[in-house]
C-alpha cells in the first residue's frame, strides 16, 4: 500500500501520548489489582478484532495474521481467533520460532485448539508469499510497542512482502519496524492502513517519519482502569483547541495599544524583503499593539508600501551594505522598549548579520524569537544563547536544525524528536522543529505535538508567518511555552482553511495570513469547554 498521511479517530478531547516505559507501567499496575497480563491480552486481541469486524467485511474474507514471538504476537493469536469466530478465512503466521513468552504460548495453544491453519514463516518463506499476495486483510502482529533498532536480515523479505501487498493492512499498537518513542523507522518498516493502538496514543505515532506508516490511527481502551492511566505521569501531549482557546478572550474597554505589547522584528534584506513583510503582517493580525520593524535604509521604502499599520525603525548601514555598529546600538535601546523581539527572517547571511545577531541575544531585555538566517548565524556559536538572560525561542526548519547539530537534515528527519528534545534541554531553549506534525520541545521535557497543517505550507514565507506570530502573542505577555504552542497550532489551522479553499499547490502565506481574524474572533467569542 502507499503511505498517506495521518488521521486520528479518538474518543478525547485532549491527547495524552504514552511511552512504551509507560504502557508496561500500567499493565505492572493492572496486575497489582487482579487484572492479569492474560485477561488483558485477551481483552487487547479482543478489542483490535472488534475494530477489524466493524471496519471491514471479514466473513468469508481471507485473513493473514503475523504474530511475533512475544506479547504482540499472542495479541496477534487472540485476534486471529475472533476473526475466525466471525467467519474469517484466518492464517496465522508466526514469523519466528514458537512464542516466547508465557501469555503468548497460553493464546497460540487456545488458537490451535480451533484447528486454524498456522504456518512457521521460516519455514515456508514462499507459501507465506503467496498467502500475502492474495489476503483481502493483512493483521501485523508482529513487535507493536516493542521494536527499536533495525530489523533483522531473516525479517526484511518478509516486511518486503508486506509491502508489496494490494489488501488493507492493519497494525496492532504500531506499525513493525518502527519505534514508538521515537518516531524513528527501520528498513522496509510496514505501512498500514489503520493502526489501533491500546491504552493510549504512543509518540511514535505522532512523529514523522513513522507517522507516515500508521494510516488511520484509532486508539482503544483494553479494561485498564482509567485511574492507573491517568496516574502515569507523561509530557507528551498533542495541541488542541481547548487549550489554546483558553489563551484569547474578550479585550478591556478600557486598553490602550500598549497593554498589548510592542513587537519588535528584525527582518529582510535586499534581498528577501517579503520576509519582512510577511512576519510584520502576521504580527498585526496576531494582535500586537504596536507592531515595530527594523530595516536597513534602503529597504525601509520598500517594504513600508506594503505595511500601513507598521512603525520603522531605520538601521544604518555600512559602505558593503550591511547593518553598523550605529544599527547595533540603536537595537539595543529598541529593545529596551519592547516586550518581544524576532530576528532572522529574511535577514540574509554575513559577517554584520552574525554580528547583528549575537549582539541582540547578548542584550535582549524581552523574549526572543529567533529563526532562519538568524539561526543561521549562530550555528557556529550555539552556546551563546547560555548568555541570555530572556527565554528564547528558536523556530528552525530541518536544515537549520541540522546546521545547529552538526548533523545532516536527513538525521533530523529520522529522529526528529530525538533532536528537539535533546537540543532543548541542552540550551534551555524552548524548540520549535518545523515540518509535519510539527514539534515544541521545552527545556524541562515536555514536548507538544502539533497535528494541524498540511503540505501546501511547504513554501517561503510561511515559517515567517508563523515567527511573527509567535511573536505577538509573546509581546501580549503569553508564557513563552504558550505563546509557541499557539502560534504553531494556529498557523497550522490556517494553513489547513487556506489549503481547503485554493488548494495545497496554489495558497500561500498571504492566504493564511488572511484566514487569522476570523480564527482569532472564534475563540474570543465561543465557549472552548
Amino acid at each position: 500500500m502507499a503511505m498517506a498521511s495521518m488521521t486520528l479517530t479518538v474518543g478525547r478531547i485532549t491527547m495524552v501520548f504514552l511511552t512504551s516505559e509507560n504502557i508496561k507501567e500500567i499493565e505492572s499496575r493492572a496486575a497489582e489489582t487482579g487484572m492479569t497480563h492474560l485477561r488483558l491480552m485477551e481483552n487487547a486481541g479482543s478489542a483490535a478484532a472488534r475494530i477489524i469486524r466493524e471496519r471491514y467485511e471479514v466473513s468469508g474474507k481471507s485473513i493473514c495474521v503475523l504474530c511475533g514471538k512475544g506479547n504482540n504476537g499472542g495479541d496477534g493469536f487472540v485476534i486471529a481467533r475472533k476473526l475466525m469466530d466471525a467467519g474469517a478465512i484466518v492464517t496465522a503466521i508466526c514469523v519466528a520460532d514458537p512464542p516466547a513468552t508465557p501469555d503468548a504460548t497460553e493464546m497460540f495453544q487456545r488458537l490451535s485448539a480451533l484447528k486454524p491453519d498456522i504456518i512457521f514463516f521460516d519455514t515456508s518463506p514462499e507459501r507465506v508469499s503467496i498467502l500475502l499476495k492474495t489476503a483481502d486483510i493483512i493483521v501485523d502482529a508482529i513487535f507493536g510497542y516493542g521494536f527499536s533498532g533495525e530489523l533483522k536480515p531473516s525479517l526484511l523479505s518478509l516486511f518486503k512482502y508486506v509491502s508489496a501487498v494490494s489488501g488493507t493492512v492493519v497494525s496492532i499498537d504500531m506499525p513493525s519496524g518502527a519505534n514508538c518513542d521515537t518516531g524513528e523507522t527501520a528498513e522496509s518498516c510496514i505501512a498500514a492502513d489503520l493502526t489501533v493502538s491500546f491504552i493510549a496514543l504512543k509518540p511514535g505515532q505522532a512523529v514523522y517519519p513513522a507517522a507516515a506508516y500508521c494510516g488511520e490511527l484509532i486508539a482503544v481502551p483494553i479494561g485498564v482502569p482509567q485511574e492507573l492511566v491517568e496516574e502515569v505521569k507523561s509530557e507528551m501531549f498533542s495541541v488542541e483547541y481547548p487549550l489554546i482557546a483558553h489563551l484569547f478572550g474578550t479585550r478591556d474597554k478600557q486598553a490602550h495599544k500598549g497593554d498589548f505589547g510592542k513587537a519588535l522584528l528584525v527582518c529582510g534584506s535586499r534581498d528577501m524583503p517579503g520576509a519582512a513583510v510577511i512576519s510584520a503582517k502576521a504580527a498585526v493580525r496576531s494582535g500586537a499593539g504596536i507592531v515595530r520593524l527594523a530595516v536597513s535604509d534602503d529597504l525601509r521604502a520598500c517594504v513600508a508600501a506594503r505595511l500601513s499599520e507598521c512603525v520603522f525603525l531605520s538601521l544604518p548601514e555600512t559602505g558593503r551594505g550591511g547593518l553598523s555598529e550605529t544599527a547595533r546600538e540603536t537595537l539595543t535601546k529598541a529593545m529596551s522598549e519592547s516586550t518581544a523581539c524576532l530576528v532572522g527572517c529574511g535577514l540574509g547571511q554575513g559577517e554584520d548579520v552574525s554580528r547583528t545577531v549575537t549582539h541582540i541575544i547578548k542584550n535582549a531585555e524581552c523574549p526572543i524569537v529567533v529563526d532562519a538566517d538568524g539561526i543561521n548565524a549562530i550555528a557556529g556559536s550555539i552556546d551563546i544563547i547560555g548568555q541570555c538572560d530572556v527565554p528564547v525561542i528558536i523556530t528552525p526548519h530541518p536544515g537549520e536544525m541540522a546546521r545547529l547539530c552538526g548533523v545532516t537534515a536527513e538525521e533530523i528527519q529520522r529522529s526528529r524528536l530525538k533532536y528537539a528534545a535533546e537540543f532543548a534541554r541542552r540550551h534551555g531553549v524552548i524548540t520549535v522543529l518545523k515540518g509535519a506534525n510539527t514539534l515544541i520541545a521545552l527545556p524541562q521535557g515536555r514536548i507538544y505535538f502539533n497535528l494541524t497543517g498540511n503540505a501546501g505550507m511547504a513554501t517561503a514565507g510561511t515559517g515567517d508567518m508563523l515567527s511573527g506570530m509567535i511573536t505577538a502573542f509573546l509581546a501580549q505577555g503569553f508564557d513563552p511555552e504558550y505563546a509557541a504552542v499557539a502560534g504553531v497550532y494556529l498557523h497550522g489551522i490556517a494553513g489547513d482553511i487556506a489549503a481547503s479553499k485554493y488548494s495545497q499547490r496554489a495558497m500561500t502565506p498571504e492566504d493564511m495570513i488572511g484566514e487569522l481574524p476570523e480564527l482569532y474572533l472564534k475563540m474570543e467569542t465561543s465557549d472552548s469547554d
